[in-house]
């Protein structure tokens, strides 16, 4: 706790008008709180709504704006779903094994493109950062932690450190939560009894964009969490949108006219999706074992 507080210190020895990104997620909880309560730091909450969030994940967010008395900023992008995705790439897979899997398949043409780091970009980070820089704050906190969260953000985090300036915006960047554990972030939740986002007692895992398919590859996919407890969002992303077709040539790994052709001869997509839904839960044919940060 020491460090945290002391990186928070240091960024405000640098910026005026802080801001704190704010997903409703545990990482961000927990910051907000350590802010409010630990640094006595009371920056405004930003949270971007993509349009593919939870319904829950908003009303949540108000009520935690609210408990703390933080002035809430709601973000929203001009998504123009599908249609961002057929042009930029489709967001299954994860950031880093999109990557891996446009390389293995770059001189073939399977009919599609998958790129989740664009869609992150675009629907999400770029939006917020530049309403950030539009009203004026020179700074942002974020609950991201580095080498705790994932590969990537590791690398983020021995190139930039905790407190760094965005180029495109010029706003701060500060991690305060860098090096922070799974447990030490239950064990402060515990200890402060922060608010829970009401979808995790039904089995949701992480509050981010409903339609992510960051980890569709393991056996706790959001996919399959998704078809539970949202069965309308489900149906309209794989089949009022057809990214079931797009997730079975990846399960199969076999191009997307191949894939139609099959369905067609099972009936179609919407009569598939209505017999076997749970084929639509894995990016897998055997998922690995649960994914993890």
């Amino acid at each position: 706790m020491k460090r945290t507080l002391a990186i928070i210190q240091d960024a405000l020895r640098t910026c005026t008008r802080p801001s704190i990104a704010f997903s409703g997620g545990s990482d961000s909880l927990v910051l907000l709180d350590v802010l409010y309560r630990k640094a006595e730091v009371k920056p405004d909450m930003i949270f971007c709504d993509t349009g593919m969030e939870f319904p829950e994940t908003v009303a949540f967010v108000r009520e935690v704006a609210q408990a703390y008395g933080a002035r809430l900023h709601i973000v929203r992008p001009d998504n123009k779903l599908p249609g961002f995705w057929q042009k930029s790439g489709w967001p299954f897979l994860g950031k880093m094994p999109a990557r891996a899997w446009t390389r293995k398949h770059k001189d073939m043409n399977f009919g599609f493109r998958l790129d989740v780091s664009t869609c992150c970009e675009k629907l999400k980070i770029r939006p917020t950062r530049d309403y950030i820089k539009a009203q004026g704050f020179d700074l942002t906190f974020t609950g991201m932690r580095g080498s705790t969260d994932d590969a990537l953000r590791s690398y983020r985090q021995f190139k930039d450190g905790y407190l760094y300036k965005e180029k495109p915006s010029a706003v701060w960047q500060c991690h305060p939560l860098l090096g922070w554990t799974d447990l030490m972030v239950r064990r402060y939740t515990r200890a402060h009894d922060l608010p829970r986002h009401p979808m995790k007692d039904k089995g949701l895992i992480t509050t981010g964009c409903a339609f992510c398919g960051g980890g569709c590859q393991f056996t706790n996919s959001g996919y399959r969490i998704l078809r539970t407890l949202d069965p309308k969002a489900w149906w309209k992303f794989f089949v009022t949108w057809r990214a079931g077709e797009i997730l079975l040539s990846i399960k199969h790994d076999r191009p997307l006219w191949q894939i139609r052709e099959a369905l067609d001869r099972l009936g179609g997509l919407e009569a598939v999706a209505k017999a076997r839904p749970w084929i639509f839960d894995f990016s897998r044919t055997t998922p690995l074992r649960g994914y993890t940060k």
